[in-house]
């Protein structure tokens, strides 16, 4: 095959692959829960439980979602996971991700919660996920703690 013939063919291929970026919708993630699971050692665990919402007329196949959860500006959680369900066109799946807790901010999260009780408490979950024949997405996430799982996720610790 002549160099002008590959050449064409290289381009006609990316082409297809811009497209295909392009036909992908916003995936929308939101924070359901938090459960402490079992513990190993003496590092406390947690499943965050995430919706994600897939408004794509196609079922995507993720290889690894990663995330870090901010509860009133500390760095309260992060994980990540490769064993996530196939996100089904135009609709919503439940996941579970292992997660680690950083004793440290949840110590300053726990003194700026009974300094100010009635206060809302702000969360920010950044999440990247990586589609399987796509650029990893970004999503970023913001809103108000429901103060019942904040408690069981303090309630762990007092």
């Amino acid at each position: 095959m002549s160099l002008y013939k590959t050449s064409l063919v290289i381009i006609v291929f990316l082409l297809s692959g811009c497209s295909r970026l392009q036909d992908l919708h916003n995936i929308e993630v939101d924070l359901v829960n938090i459960q402490p699971i079992k513990s190993v050692g003496a590092s406390p665990r947690f499943n965050l439980q995430l919706l994600i919402a897939n408004p794509n007329p196609q079922n995507i196949e993720i290889e690894t979602v990663s995330f870090k959860l901010e509860i009133a500006g500390q760095n309260i959680l992060s994980g990540m996971s490769s064993n996530i369900p196939t996100l089904v066109a135009y609709s919503q799946t439940n996941i579970q991700v292992q997660t680690t807790l950083n004793l440290f901010s949840l110590y300053a999260l726990l003194t700026h919660v009974s300094q100010l009780p009635n206060e809302k408490i702000k969360y920010k979950l950044h999440a990247e996920l990586s589609p399987k024949g796509f650029f990893a997405l970004s999503i970023n996430k913001q809103g108000d703690l429901n103060r019942n799982i904040l408690q069981a996720l303090l309630n762990q610790y007092q």
